[in-house]
């Protein structure tokens, strides 16, 4: 069951979903909107070989940008976090979608969940499609996370548990 605005603004009031900070135009018709962060991740090096399951944690293949701006150039993506430090209730799931304006700029994200329980700012994958550089701005609204009503309860206990600003991907050495 899709949580509407009246059940997300509950969720709030009685503290079981944090959202910090919680803008006025954060609760919507049927999700939240958040927002991009001041600092966002981009590869460090074009051309090369990255192997996954080689590695214990990603972070030297990436640069953290500090700024106000994100520039996304052509078919090419970034590593984006929210402004929000989000913490989920133990029988709720988000469904993370961006906004559909931006996707009409040929901006896309792949499917990504955010477990029951998690806590902290979220970083979400953004790969420009289009051909041409595509430049956001800090603080402006990118991101729709649908809450969904989970049977049962369960608790996020993975690595980005409380991840504090964009955050690389860890490693898969163990895995595979």
């Amino acid at each position: 069951m899709i949580l509407a605005n009246d059940e997300l603004k509950k969720l709030i009031s009685t503290g079981r979903l944090k959202v910090d900070p919680l803008a006025p135009d954060t609760v919507r018709e049927n999700g939240l909107d958040l927002r991009i962060g001041g600092e966002y991740a981009i590869y460090a090096y074009e051309g090369a070989v990255v192997k996954p399951c080689e590695l214990e944690n990603a972070r030297h293949l990436f640069r953290i940008v500090k700024a106000d701006e994100v520039v996304i150039p052509p078919r090419n993506f970034v590593l984006l976090t929210t402004e929000e430090y989000v913490k989920m209730p133990d029988d709720v799931v988000g469904l993370a979608n961006l906004r559909s304006t931006l996707a009409r700029y040929g901006l896309v994200i792949p499917p990504t969940v955010v477990d029951a329980g998690f806590e902290g700012n979220i970083t979400i994958e953004v790969v420009n499609e289009s051909p041409n550089t595509i430049v956001l701005k800090r603080g402006m609204r990118f991101l729709h996370l649908i809450l969904v009503k989970a049977e049962g309860r369960a608790l996020y206990s993975g690595t980005y548990q409380g991840q504090r600003g964009v955050t690389p991907p860890k490693g898969l050495r163990g895995e595979c």
